[in-house]
């Protein structure tokens, strides 16, 4: 089996039980960090179109389109945009809306220069086949001056992994590569994930023909690893604050468990 096809068939599977994963108080924090870091970068042009690339159930393509763009929902699990179209179903803004079932490091039906804001949350990226080809297909979809946020895997976060392990053949081959595996009981499923460092995804993006204006630790503050930070008084807008103060320093995303380029098309 290809890796492309383990990645659908995980992503498939899990479709439909895929919000509830992710419904507890830490990715309640998390979306509020994502969302923050999405607003300001909104087009100013309210006819501009969307794109949210391996969109999975919709989560960021819906709050662009209750924000008033056209928005386009791009996944390679059929399942997925199927999630999609039935939230679709009862939004009022659902005409605005198109659904696309593709893999990001080729889609063939979306025009050049298209949009002026791309998310691709939920660290596609790191899934894809080749990060080269997405990151190209991303600019070449982008109009001038559109803006790009996209989530990777953190390299240097996952080492602790592999000393863990204490194997040190797989920490060398881990380090030179930059390559691990989705963790899954179903070998069917496992899929090959791609991680980078701060400057690695920077430079992914800057051969791609982009102008890099953030890269950013997410989150900076291992809060998943201890949800009891939660349940203070005011705990989301105080660790939002904290972050925030973190993030002024580039050097601290090398620490957070997943990484965040924010890029925009000369």
């Amino acid at each position: 089996m290809r890796p492309r096809d383990a990645s659908r068939r995980y992503h498939d599977r899990v479709a439909r039980q895929y919000d509830a994963i992710y419904d507890d108080p830490y990715w309640h924090f998390h979306d509020e960090l994502t969302w923050r870091s999405i607003k300001p970068h909104l087009p100013r042009d309210a006819s501009a179109a969307c794109c949210d690339l391996g969109c999975g159930t919709g989560k960021w393509g819906l709050k662009l389109l209750k924000s008033g763009f056209a928005t386009t929902f791009v996944d390679h699990a059929a399942a997925m945009i199927e999630q999609v179209r039935e939230k679709l179903e009862s939004n009022p803004r659902a005409k605005k809306a198109t659904l696309v079932v593709a893999d990001i490091v080729e889609m063939p039906t979306l025009a050049d220069e298209t949009f002026g804001l791309i998310v691709a949350m939920g660290d596609p990226l790191s899934i894809c086949s080749d990060a080269t080809r997405a990151a190209r297909e991303m600019h070449r979809i982008s109009r001038p001056g559109a803006v790009v946020i996209a989530t990777a895997d953190n390299k240097l976060a996952a080492l602790d992994h592999f000393i863990q392990r204490g194997n040190l053949d797989a920490l060398e081959q881990f380090i030179h590569t930059g390559k691990t595996n989705w963790l899954t009981a179903d070998e069917r499923e496992q899929f090959e994930l791609t991680t980078f460092t701060p400057a690695s995804l920077r430079k992914l993006f800057e051969k791609s023909g982009f102008e890099v204006l953030a890269v950013e630790g997410k989150t900076i503050i291992p809060v998943r690893e201890n949800k009891r930070l939660l349940e203070h008084d005011r705990a989301v807008e105080r660790l939002l604050k904290l972050e925030a103060d973190l993030s002024r320093d580039p050097s601290a995303a090398a620490r957070a468990g997943h990484l965040q380029v924010i890029a925009r098309k000369a």
